[in-house]
C-alpha cells in the first residue's frame, strides 16, 4: 500500500492461505506406463521423421529429373536446328544468300545461348539429395560448356558478317572445343546419375 494513500477505514485485505502441494503417489505400474508412452512417442517421431525425409528427397529427385528433361527437350530442338543449318551447303549460294544464311545461324546460336542459360539457372538452383550432387554438378557443367559453344558460334557469325574470316574460323574452333567438353560432361552426368540411382560408388572415368 502506498504510504501516501492511506487504507480506507474499515477495509481489511484478507491474507492468502498457505498453498499446500499435494503429494503424488507414483506406483511402479504407472512409472512403467509413462516410460512406455515416452518411448512410443520417440519411436513414432523418429519413424515419422524418416518418412518425411524420404518423401522430401523423392520430391527433390523428381523435380531435378523434371528440370533436366525439360532442358533436354528444348536443347534437342535447338541442336537439331543448328546442326541442320551447319550441314546446309553454301557453295552455290550468292553473297546475299550467304549473308542471310549466317544471320539465321547467328539468331539460332543466340537463342541456344539464352536457352542454356535459362535451364542452367533452374537446374543449379535445385536442392538435391547428397547422392545426386555429382550428377547435378556434371549437368550444370554440361550446360555451361554448351552455352560457351553457342556463344562462340554467335561470335563466328558476327565475325563473318564483318568479313573477318580469320576470327570467324577461330570462333568456330573454340565452339568445337566447347562442344566436345559438353559431350564429356554429359558422359560424366550419365555415370553420376547411374551411380546415384543404383546406390553405388561412381566408377572411374
Amino acid at each position: 500500500m502506498d504510504p501516501d494513500t492511506p487504507e480506507p477505514s474499515g477495509l481489511r485485505i484478507p491474507k492468502l492461505p498457505d498453498l499446500k502441494i499435494p503429494k503424488l503417489t507414483v506406483t511402479r505400474e504407472k512409472a512403467l506406463a509413462a516410460a512406455g508412452t515416452v518411448v512410443f512417442v520417440v519411436v513414432v517421431a523418429v519413424i515419422g521423421g524418416a518418412i518425411l525425409l524420404n518423401y522430401t528427397e523423392d520430391q527433390q529427385v523428381a523435380a531435378f529429373h523434371s528440370h533436366v528433361s525439360a532442358s533436354e527437350a528444348d536443347l534437342f530442338l535447338v541442336s537439331g536446328k543448328i546442326t541442320s543449318h551447319m550441314r546446309t551447303p553454301t557453295n552455290d549460294l550468292s553473297v546475299a544468300e550467304c549473308d542471310a544464311h549466317m544471320r539465321e545461324f547467328a539468331a539460332i546460336a543466340r537463342y541456344g545461348r539464352d536457352v542454356t542459360a535459362y535451364h542452367r539457372r533452374i537446374v543449379a538452383a535445385d536442392a538435391v539429395p547428397e547422392a545426386y550432387v555429382g550428377a547435378q554438378s556434371a549437368y550444370v557443367r554440361a550446360l555451361d560448356n554448351l552455352n560457351r559453344a553457342f556463344t562462340f558460334w554467335s561470335s563466328a557469325a558476327g565475325a563473318y558478317e564483318m568479313r573477318d574470316y580469320n576470327a570467324a574460323n577461330r570462333n568456330i574452333a573454340e565452339a568445337d572445343a566447347a562442344w566436345r567438353e559438353y559431350n564429356a560432361a554429359i558422359t560424366d552426368y550419365d555415370r553420376e546419375l547411374r551411380a546415384a540411382e543404383e546406390g553405388a560408388e561412381v566408377p572411374p572415368a
